[in-house]
């Protein structure tokens, strides 16, 4: 008896096939890696010191201001009660019988120019304490790092990132193809520079994406004041550059 080989048979030619295009697409798909790459930043705060001094002497002037203030309003406080005792005394005096009608006059009006020159006092102090408290705000924010970055420049491949808004939060981003970034850093008509050197590492994460990953951040130069790390040997993300301008 012939036999007939399984090849022959269209149906069984198909499922065979079949199975092993899914084989093939399983085996494409581990292996396959997805050559996406990650953009690796590192935070910086920046701190206008230099306005920062200046808003402090401001506030420190406006404290001293309105300590004298305080000492006037006291003072002239106390007098008020003192003139209205006497008042009150020389009233007594007159129900009594006693002349002492023009004493009364004579207190009575050094008490309306008394409340009339503390009227005045405590406005000039309402509106230096409202200028204080302005001050203050300035100070806070200056304090939180927000500012206005026009851009960043790397002047190594030319790429320029503009910026519209102010931010208390900046991340300076790093060439991944190389191990350092030369900076230049526009705020308002001054242009800052920093060059930074930093280790680069390339895994896949479990989606098969590299990742390239950037660590010990070191500063190399910058025309910014008091430079330093937040972190030694870290990771990017987790190291934030402060510096002073």
């Amino acid at each position: 008896m012939e036999r007939k080989s399984s090849f022959g048979n269209p149906k069984i030619m198909r499922l065979l096939i079949l199975y092993i295009g899914v084989f093939a697409a399983i085996w494409a798909c581990e292996e396959k890696v997805d050559p996406t790459v990650s953009d690796p930043t590192v935070g910086i705060f920046f701190l206008n010191k230099d306005s920062l001094d200046v808003v402090n002497f401001i506030t420190d002037s406006l404290d001293e201001e309105l300590g004298i203030y305080d000492s006037i309003i006291m003072t002239l406080g106390d007098s008020a009660d003192l003139l209205v005792d006497s008042l009150i005394t020389l009233t007594d005096s007159i129900a009594n019988g006693g002349d002492l009608k023009e004493d009364s006059a004579t207190v009575a009006e050094n008490i309306v120019l008394l409340n009339l020159n503390l009227s005045v006092i405590e406005k000039e102090d309402s509106a230096v304490n409202v200028a204080y408290a302005s001050w203050l705000s300035t100070a806070s924010t200056i304090n939180s790092g927000s500012v206005k970055v026009s851009s960043i420049t790397n002047n190594k491949n030319g790429q320029r990132i503009a910026y519209e808004d102010s931010s208390t939060v900046w991340k300076l981003p790093l060439d991944m193809q190389a191990d350092d970034v030369d900076l230049d850093i526009a705020i308002a008509d001054s242009v800052y520079n920093l060059m930074i050197r930093y280790s680069r590492a390339t895994a896949a994460d479990e989606k098969n994406k590299v990742i390239i990953s950037a660590s010990d951040i070191e500063i190399l130069g910058t025309d910014f004041n008091n430079p330093y790390l937040s972190c030694n040997g870290c990771e990017a993300s987790q190291t934030t550059i402060y510096v002073e301008f």
